[in-house]
């Protein structure tokens, strides 16, 4: 970590968790040269929880995917348990945090940051502020800022079906997961490409189409 930035008075102290350690140096020494105090970086849940009791962090940047043992998830409700106006920010490859499967009650706490926004040190800062928002004052119109973007348009239910269609499930197949019927099923699946803008003319494959959706709005095709 860069040695030549100081603290600056009144910028919050970050905790920084992330499991590809790289990335985690990076984001570190971007953000100590902003003048950022890093009280602590990890690349486990264990090791994260040992500085913030030592340390308590304002605001903490959490990979949600840690590997082996505790998720970032495990740990955002541990430290929002321990310290309640601590600021979150949720990391993770997924543009959705649906797709990441956060629940919906720690996105309105949390703010939520794909990883591919990470190098935007503008957006990165916002989101680090965004944090610290929602933990003074979650019923704030910044929770709804913070949420609004992902829940407006597809609920949790065309999440999942989004997803089943883009694991290649038959329309018989996902009609028997989700245990209704094949008509109910095809029903859903019109009214989802509808909702995505995603053409159904007999010249297009419309669920190859949707495939491919679930993939950008999973973060998967960078």
């Amino acid at each position: 970590m860069s040695s030549g930035a100081k603290h600056v008075i009144g910028l919050p102290k970050l905790l920084i968790v992330e499991n590809d350690k790289l990335l985690l140096t990076l984001m570190a020494n971007a953000l100590h040269a902003k003048g950022y105090g890093i009280v602590g970086t990890a690349t486990d849940a264990k090791t994260a929880l040992e500085y913030a009791t030592k340390i308590k962090p304002d605001a903490a940047i959490l990979d949600i995917s840690l590997g082996a043992g505790p998720s970032g998830i495990d740990l955002a409700n541990k430290l929002r348990a321990q310290y309640p106006r601590i600021g979150i920010i949720l990391c993770t490859a997924f543009s959705d945090p649906r797709f990441s499967k956060t629940p919906t009650r720690l996105l309105s706490t949390c703010s939520y940051l794909p990883k591919q926004s990470v190098t935007k040190m503008d957006h990165l800062i916002e989101k680090i502020t965004e944090s610290l928002a929602l933990a003074q004052d979650p019923e704030s119109e910044v929770k709804a800022k913070a949420t609004s973007m992902y829940l407006q348009n597809l609920s949790h239910a065309d999440v999942e079906l989004l997803e089943l269609i883009a694991n290649g499930l038959s329309n018989k197949q996902i009609a028997i997961e989700k245990n209704i019927t094949t008509k109910s099923c095809e029903n859903a699946i019109s009214r989802l490409a509808k909702k995505l803008k995603v053409p159904s003319a007999p010249e297009t494959n419309q669920r190859v189409l949707l495939a491919r959706e679930y993939r950008r709005l999973a973060g998967k095709e960078f």
